[in-house]
């Protein structure tokens, strides 16, 4: 039997956590052991889950469609449990959202039946495998919103763990989280709980690190 966090962060809509408890309920209990962890931090959530043999984040107001949460298993163990994967998110509108980029650093449309590689993901909804949590650990802060799913994605990649694209849609929300707050935001945070100096130091970090992402092939 393996084991599975089901970590849920960012704020989260009761009827989120009530699919995502009627589809665990759906897994043969022979196969998987799950455990759900609601906490508006991700990384609070993952490090309270302790080891596991899969990890799976999902934002609380994205809702996974019937079967993807085993999906995400399945294919998972398809690839050999040795991939990151992600689902992908349609908005009210029929449009996606959130998921997969290509090398043009757009989002991708998923394959109906097999999954298919992408460049990186923002990750509303990804599994992680226990081998790439013992490699690079949990998100650790460096990045907040989009940029922590994907600079997730570039530190596994440089060490051998390619990210993945579930096949089909796996979720939807009525309007896409706005999984970046601002830097103004960010910076009058880290200024009352961390002082200036960090505060302005975290400020250029982010800064910088947006115009690397959306202007320059860093990942080709």
């Amino acid at each position: 039997m393996k084991t599975v966090a089901l970590l849920v962060y960012a704020e989260h809509t009761e009827e989120t956590l009530a699919e995502c408890r009627r589809q665990i309920a759906q897994i043969p209990s022979d196969e998987y052991e799950f455990e759900m962890f609601v906490d508006p931090d991700l990384d609070a959530a993952w490090r309270a889950a302790g080891e596991r043999d899969f990890y799976i984040w999902l934002h609380g107001l994205v809702t996974p469609v019937e079967g993807a949460i085993y999906s995400l298993l399945d294919n998972s163990s398809f690839l050999g449990d040795r991939a990151l994967l992600v689902g992908t998110v349609l908005d009210g509108e029929e449009n996606i959202v959130s998921g997969g980029f290509g090398r043009n650093r757009r989002l991708m449309q998923p394959d109906p039946v097999i999954p298919v590689a992408c460049r990186m993901f923002d990750g509303l909804f990804a599994l992680v495998p226990q081998v790439v949590y013992k490699r690079i650990g949990v998100l650790g802060g460096r990045y907040r919103g989009q940029l922590a799913g994907f600079d997730y994605c570039m530190r596994a990649r440089k060490v051998g763990y390619p990210s993945v694209i579930a096949p089909g849609i796996t979720c939807t929300c009525p309007v896409r989280p706005n999984p970046d707050r601002t830097l103004a935001a960010d910076f009058v945070l880290d200024f009352r709980t961390k002082g200036i100096f960090t505060a302005i130091w975290y400020f250029l970090r982010s800064a910088f690190r947006r115009f690397v992402i959306h202007n320059l092939s860093v990942y080709e």
